[in-house]
């Protein structure tokens, strides 16, 4: 059957692929850029949103596919020159962990992944932190660190030389793509077909894996796209208490779905309670990690766990992501080690004492750190 899309002096990008998502059909990655470059070069911003939310949630009404993710994702790193990635060469030729989250999670919760990847640090990972501002929750990663009065905006050769010193810096998704934030920012509140792999794509230096946690059940999609990209390690997990709500990150009670990919070869999905794997977990509920009524009570609770007085289900939340982050480094053998070597170093006061002085290599504010965790 002739397909009108062949034809490119008949094609009108982005209606002929609402067309084909309208009846249920599946954009190639071609289809797909094409449709989200004629979106961005509209010039009515509200008509540029209405159809920017046509084209995403479409796909994903439909059910993404990797050719279709990566063609929007192409698009949009595309606007800022984002693919191309520095190389970073670490003391003692260390492995470098990317970090980075959907966001846009079913049920909102503290912070996590955030002062996980501090843990992880104390713990002797390298560890290459993407960041953003918050759209639905409370406090997105931004959000929490410069609640301390971090400076994100700090020069690129200075956030190098920290991660070299302390085995961790942070890279703003906003800076790093300005042009598309300045078309996206604040549209979404529900994961969309970007949310599979956008984030990680976003840290604009090269790791050596990728720690990635996806609000959506269909983790292994995002562990394709991101195989299409080149990257070689990456560990991609998503978890639920119910089936709906989804946490870009391992909770402490319900099901939890990881996939692997070691030397490009991918691994079977686990799907799985996480009792299964952590049965001291038992007294412990998702529910416990839920955001609080306002940012600095959310923050509190974070920086407590930092300082070894937080919570019980709040340390045990980011211990086990924090693991994950250690065992893609090679610093332990198990999910289960790397838990048990984050809270030693809590306990330990190693953490704690990482945590300030990163902050004020960032010009943070040491002063409000014990202001709110007080």
């Amino acid at each position: 059957m002739y397909n009108i899309l062949q034809n490119a002096e008949s094609t009108k990008m982005p209606y002929e692929a609402f067309y084909k998502l309208n009846v249920g059909l599946s954009l190639d990655e071609f289809e797909s850029e094409r449709a989200l470059l004629a979106i961005f070069n509209e010039k009515d911003p509200l008509k540029r949103m209405y159809l920017l939310t046509t084209l995403l949630n479409g796909i994903m009404i439909k059910g993404a596919s990797v050719s279709e993710v990566k063609g929007l994702i192409n698009a949009s790193l595309a606007l800022d020159n984002a693919l191309i990635k520095e190389k970073v060469i670490l003391p003692n030729n260390e492995l470098l962990i990317g970090v980075a989250s959907s966001g846009k999670k079913g049920f909102k919760t503290i912070n996590i992944t955030t002062p996980a990847s501090f843990i992880a640090a104390a713990c002797g990972s390298y560890v290459a932190k993407a960041c953003s501002r918050s759209t639905s929750s409370k406090t997105g990663s931004s959000d929490f660190l410069e609640s301390m009065g971090m400076k994100l905006d700090i020069p690129f050769s200075e956030k190098i030389e920290i991660l070299k010193m302390k085995r961790i810096s942070f890279f703003s998704m906003e800076d790093a793509t300005p042009k598309f934030a300045e078309i996206y920012g604040g549209t979404f509140y529900v994961p969309h077909a970007m949310s599979f792999a956008l984030a990680g794509l976003s840290i604009p230096i090269q790791t050596d894996a990728l720690v990635y946690g996806l609000s959506h059940p269909n983790v292994k999609l995002s562990l394709e796209v991101y195989k299409e990209y080149g990257f070689k390690n990456v560990l991609v997990f998503s978890s639920s208490d119910d089936g709906i709500h989804f946490l870009d990150e391992l909770s402490i009670s319900g099901n939890v779905n990881i996939v692997s990919m070691r030397n490009y070869k991918i691994g079977e999905l686990i799907s799985t309670n996480i009792l299964n794997e952590f049965p001291f977990f038992s007294d412990s509920k998702t529910s416990e990690l839920a955001e609080k009524e306002n940012i600095i009570d959310n923050i509190r609770c974070s920086l407590k766990v930092l300082n070894n007085t937080g919570l019980k289900s709040h340390t045990e939340a980011m211990c086990l992501n924090a693991a994950l982050i250690i065992l893609a480094s090679g610093k332990v053998n198990s999910l289960k080690d790397g838990y048990f070597l984050a809270k030693k170093n809590i306990e330990n006061g190693e953490v704690f004492k990482l945590f300030l002085e990163v902050v004020q290599l960032y010009k943070g504010d040491i002063n409000k750190i014990y202001n709110i965790i007080d």
